[in-house]
């Protein structure tokens, strides 16, 4: 639906602005002959009463109530035109000139951040770690902009990863910290962390390889 001005001076140029663009372009809009001839005659009344009511001189009591009722029977003509045009036919210059905007439809795809996740691991509690991030591009904990959460996967013990085949998805997280328990029995062994933005739309690079030692 449109955007009526809040100001009526600025009301009152949009008024006319907007029904010489409609009868300019009343067919390929679709506009009733019964909505055109309202419109018309609406307009006609409020370019009578709009200088009437806001003139010193000319200004009453009644002319008041007169410009506000023909206020919103020209704001209800307008709602009913704009309401019967097909989306489809609405053009970028239409939408500017009537100040229809776009509602709904497929929103923008937002890319995953071109930033990593810089991954920490406190390694100094028995039996678990503790793993927090901060953004390689802001340096802050919170993830950018972009970024639904962070993926972490996890290889536990031998030697340090070269691919993701090495390793297990741990799980994604959306704020630190996240904290890991471990069994007795990987005790002293040596966990390698690899850590990504992701979203609905895709998954980031990789940051830095992480890595801690279970304390037992």
């Amino acid at each position: 639906m449109a955007t009526f001005e809040k100001t009526e001076s600025l009301l009152n140029t949009y008024f006319g602005v907007a029904v010489a663009y409609i009868l300019l372009n009343l067919v390929r809009l679709g506009v009733s002959a019964a909505n055109k001839t309202t419109m018309v005659a609406e307009l006609a009344t409020w370019n009578n009463i709009y200088p009437l009511a806001t003139t010193a001189a000319t200004s009453t009591a009644a002319n008041v109530k007169d410009k506000n009722i023909s206020k919103g029977k020209m704001k209800d003509i307008l709602r009913l035109i704009f309401g019967d045009i097909l989306n489809s036919v609405l053009t970028s210059t239409d939408r500017l000139t009537l100040k229809i905007p776009v509602v709904g439809g497929r929103h923008p795809i937002v890319p995953v951040p071109d930033s990593q996740p810089i991954g920490s691991i406190d390694d100094s509690y028995r039996l678990a770690h503790k793993i927090t991030y901060t953004d390689s591009a802001s340096g802050k904990s919170a993830k950018p902009h972009g970024a639904l959460g962070c993926e972490i996967w996890q290889k536990i013990g031998g030697v340090a990863p070269v691919s993701i085949n090495d390793l297990l998805f741990l799980e994604t997280i959306s704020k630190n910290p996240l904290v890991i328990s471990f069994e007795g029995a990987q005790a002293g062994l040596k966990i390698w962390y690899w850590m990504r933005w992701v979203n609905n739309n895709g998954k980031g690079n990789w940051g830095p390889t992480s890595e801690g030692t279970v304390l037992p």
